[in-house]
């Protein structure tokens, strides 16, 4: 039997030149915001207000680090291939950057 945590996924949803990630667990939407990055930096993916988070979705508050890894997988998985992802907790963002040859 599946769990909620079992059961999730990513989609996004592009609009120009940013959009949104959204995060599915079971009945649960974690939304993310992202937007082109600059440098080796390609997408920036981040909770629109950290300091809101936890009022927002305390479902995800003891398991943040769990869910950006798991957007960040799959963001790798479904729209970049070959590059890597950095996840900085402490401001809810992933960074998508380029692999770095050697």
């Amino acid at each position: 039997m599946k769990t909620p945590t079992d059961d999730w996924s990513v989609e996004c949803k592009p609009s120009g030149q940013h959009g949104y990630v959204f995060y599915h667990e079971g009945t649960r939407e974690l939304p993310l915001y992202w937007e082109y990055g600059g440098g080796d930096v390609i997408v920036i993916v981040r909770f629109d207000e950290p300091d809101k988070f936890a009022l927002r979705h305390p479902w995800a508050v003891e398991r943040k680090r769990e869910i950006l890894e798991r957007v960040a997988g799959e963001l790798i998985r479904q729209q970049a291939p070959g590059c890597r992802s950095e996840i900085d907790e402490r401001s809810l963002c992933i960074y998508v950057r380029e692999k770095i040859a050697g």
